[in-house]
């Protein structure tokens, strides 16, 4: 793994062969499809709750249609331990 087994990097890995993901700090995201396509983005702010988010929509946007896009853009927002809204990509 080059991530947790509970990271975007992984999942995708696992879910869409032949993909490289990768994560990297201060909100950094690289991935290199099968096809031969590839991306990088960095957020501005360095944090990385809108990672998946962010990620799941480029993916979309590009074509790549997997079950994982949809896990990768989950991101809740959690108050008192119970879901009160989310964290989404607005491009």
């Amino acid at each position: 793994y080059v991530a947790g087994t509970r990271r975007a990097d992984t999942w995708l890995m696992r879910e869409v062969p032949g993909t490289l993901a990768k994560m990297g700090a201060e909100a950094v995201q690289a991935v290199a499809l099968p096809d031969g396509r590839a991306l990088a983005f960095k957020l501005d702010d360095g944090g990385t709750r809108a990672l998946g988010p962010v990620l799941a929509r480029v993916l979309t946007r590009i074509g790549v249609d997997a079950p994982v896009v949809a896990r990768i853009a989950d991101a809740p927002l959690l108050g008192g331990g119970e879901r009160v809204g989310e964290v989404r990509a607005a491009f």
